[in-house]
């Protein structure tokens, strides 16, 4: 949706604990910003481009369509 490379570097082994997913740059898109998903009903989204978005969201169907909204809200060139 942002037309942008997911900066991700996947845990090691097993299964995702409070611990072993906590690489640095998870959740970065470089050049974006930041878009985090901490749960079902918790996602953070800190972007820098395509406009100034800082919020936090309850459901994905909200996180896309904020995401949706900033895309089109952008200036064009």
């Amino acid at each position: 949706m942002l037309d942008a490379e997911h900066s991700y570097t996947p845990w090691s082994y097993g299964r995702i604990t409070r611990w072993n997913n906590r690489a640095a740059g998870n959740g970065r898109f470089p050049g974006y910003g930041l878009i985090r998903m901490f749960g079902r009903h918790h996602i953070q989204i800190a972007l820098r481009r395509p406009t100034e978005l800082n919020l936090l969201c309850h459901s994905a169907e909200e996180a896309f369509a904020a995401l949706r909204t900033a895309q089109l809200t952008q200036p064009r060139s």
